[in-house]
């Protein structure tokens, strides 16, 4: 077990950014897979939405690919370097509606209350390294949300063949996460953690991504949480 901090881990990600080497799938240009899932959940279910938010945006790819389906999109990362490179990568592709700013996931939020129609966590409370930190960012992403608004969390699982070896090689002081090799920490959930952290929200729809991903070389299957929630609608007063 290390010591670890906030910042510990934000110089991390500033350093994983400019150089990526241990997610490389962070410096890609297409959208994820789990936020293609989300689109087209809500087209199915036509579920008319069109302002989002990204927290822990990284380059902006999936901030970038919902905007290109024409909705007011907004992302934030705590990575300076990050935030830089999207808004030249959304500068290149002539989409001016995909909206970025350095903002740390784990203080105030500098959005509104009932703002967005949707939230995306991808991959993004992972990274946060305490618990108190990943609350109140679920705190904030509750706020920012309108009534009735959905929030997509995809997540890490126990069950990933890559983290589950990772907490058994080089474990975090926190019960199922770890450090990478670069020393950025990684959470993953349980079903009883996924319950805990989004509590307040409504699930509507839950389902596990069977994938396979390549780390370092070689190809490990994945098992990820996949979840659409809802803020509660407030009650009529009528």
């Amino acid at each position: 077990m290390r010591d670890f901090t906030h910042e510990d881990q934000q110089r991390i990600w500033d350093e994983e950014h400019k150089k990526p080497n241990v997610l490389l799938q962070t410096d890609s240009e297409e959208g994820s897979s789990g936020i293609k899932k989300f689109w087209s959940y809500l087209e199915t279910h036509h579920i008319p939405v069109s302002r989002g938010i990204e927290m822990g945006c990284g380059k902006g790819r999936n901030v970038i690919w919902l905007a290109g389906k024409g909705l007011e999109m907004h992302g934030f990362d705590f990575s300076p370097v990050a935030i830089e490179e999207a808004k030249r990568r959304a500068k290149s592709v002539g989409i001016d509606t995909a909206h970025f700013k350095v903002q740390d996931a784990t203080l105030d939020w500098d959005y509104e209350s009932d703002y967005f129609d949707f939230a995306v966590d991808c991959f993004a409370t992972t990274d946060i390294e305490s618990e108190a930190g990943r609350r109140a960012a679920v705190t904030e992403l509750y706020r920012v949300l309108r009534p009735g608004g959905y929030l997509l969390a995809y997540l890490l699982s126990t069950e990933d063949e890559f983290h589950k070896e990772m907490v058994e090689k080089d474990p975090a002081a926190e019960r199922n996460a770890f450090h990478h090799s670069t020393g950025k920490f990684e959470k993953t959930f349980d079903q009883e953690e996924i319950d805990k952290q989004y509590s307040a929200f409504t699930v509507v729809e839950s389902r596990r991504v069977e994938k396979q991903a390549e780390f370092f070389g070689k190809e490990y299957a994945c098992k990820h949480f996949w979840v659409v929630m809802q803020k509660p609608k407030k009650h009529s007063t009528a």
